[in-house]
């Protein structure tokens, strides 16, 4: 493994300014790196803090994009306090889709998330979205970047091997009815029901979550083919969105493979 250069020292002085002049973004951690590889995407420079390369064998396929670190280096550049000692630059891809070119099946079950803002929110729903196995994930008005380290973080690189794509509201509802999917919408209001009352019986469903301030857009509720809620028993009257959206997904989960 080489040492760290001046050309290389340069890149870490200047890396916001590198990042978006070679249209990269930094990954840390090894299942993180893991992850991005096996969604597609190319590393471009990995940097090491330490010697890991007889511990994890695929990272000794890139020996030579591969240079060492001193712990300063690698502090600036870490979002986290465990990254396993490796921060690499990937590059970005296009991951633009088109809707229309989505195949269904049976038992599609499609996630939509309406204006989210916190990264950390963001990448906790795409690990649990990945967990319970979404066919689909659109994003639709997001507010916050879905390559972001914090993103990356809680989503445990589940971002780079998930079927996302980018979408706008009125496009992806007219494109659900066309395909006969039932819309449920996570939120409270005078015609929202009791998630445990609600039978999801439906194989082809899409379930709508909003943002943590504003919660889903009106178009929403309005083409909704029902409103859910998660009954409250406490002084508290709402949860963190990716505490939602686990308990709403996975009862969808229950009801349709274990009862």
């Amino acid at each position: 493994m080489k040492k760290i250069n001046s050309y290389k020292t340069n890149i870490i002085k200047n890396y916001n300014k590198y990042c978006k002049k070679n249209n990269v973004f930094i990954v840390e951690g090894v299942r993180e790196f893991i992850m991005a590889i096996k969604g597609g995407f190319c590393p471009k420079i990995i940097l090491i803090y330490k010697y890991i390369f007889n511990r994890y064998e695929l990272i000794n396929l890139y020996k030579s994009i591969s240079y060492s670190i001193n712990k300063k280096i690698f502090n600036k550049l870490v979002y986290r306090d465990n990254s396993d000692g490796i921060v690499t630059f990937f590059k970005k891809k296009n991951i633009k889709k088109n809707i229309n070119d989505i195949k269904i099946n049976n038992y599609y079950l499609v996630l939509i998330l309406d204006g989210i803002e916190k990264p950390g929110n963001l990448g906790a729903i795409f690990r649990v979205a990945n967990s319970i196995g979404f066919n689909l994930i659109i994003l639709c008005n997001i507010k916050t970047y879905i390559f972001n380290s914090n993103v990356i973080r809680c989503s445990l690189g589940s971002v780079f091997t998930s079927n996302i794509i980018f979408n706008d509201a009125l496009s992806t509802i007219y494109w659900l009815k066309r395909n006969n999917f039932k819309i449920i919408v996570s939120g409270f209001n005078k015609n929202s029901i009791n998630l445990y009352k609600y039978k999801f019986d439906h194989t082809v469903l899409s379930i709508v979550f909003g943002s943590e301030s504003k919660g889903v857009s009106n178009i929403w509720i309005e083409k909704s083919d029902k409103i859910i809620k998660i009954p409250m028993f406490g002084d508290i009257d709402s949860l963190n969105v990716s505490n939602a959206m686990s308990i709403i997904t996975y009862e969808i989960i229950r009801q349709w493979f274990y009862i």
